[in-house]
């Protein structure tokens, strides 16, 4: 049996898409696409397979792909969390979220960016860090170093396997 990447990549697809007119922007285009969607909709464990594939497919330039769509998705998410659930959390959990408003006022950032390094799931990390007062850029800056390390791996990952 052959588990060289040829063999269980579907290439005839990604050849159909890179003949086209537009292959060279259609397939990044529909991996960024992806990625987005993945953080958007907080799929638990998928962004760390997109990101070898990405690798795969692309080499590292697959990396800022993956990681440009995940950031993007994640700052959306973000702001929609913030801006429909903020106030319900509020209510919701009054005093709890008071404490964690405290801490989430100084060591936010901290504290986000070793969720994401951690593995925690994205959803609790976005749903925790929106009804706080930290800063949208903030988050997304927190965001971007927590991911870097895990999908540079996995791209990196991605990109070795293609040379073989």
């Amino acid at each position: 049996m052959d588990f060289t990447a040829p063999s269980w990549l579907p290439l005839g697809l990604i050849e159909g898409l890179a003949a086209t007119p537009y292959g060279a922007f259609a397939a990044p285009a529909m991996l960024a696409l992806l990625a987005f969607g993945i953080m958007l909709f907080s799929v638990p464990g998928a962004m760390t397979p997109t990101a070898f594939i990405s690798g795969l497919l692309f080499g590292i330039g697959g990396l800022f792909i993956v990681l440009f769509a995940a950031l993007l998705g994640s700052h959306v998410l973000f702001l929609a969390t913030r801006h429909w659930l903020g106030d319900r959390m509020k209510l919701r959990f009054g005093k709890r979220l008071d404490v964690m408003t405290q801490h989430f006022g100084k060591r936010g950032p901290f504290y986000v960016a070793t969720a994401r390094f951690g593995g925690v799931p994205h959803l609790l990390i976005t749903a925790g860090a929106a009804p706080t007062p930290m800063t949208a850029r903030a988050f997304a800056i927190a965001s971007l170093v927590g991911m870097l390390p895990v999908l540079t791996i996995a791209a990196l990952a991605g990109s070795g396997l293609a040379m073989l």
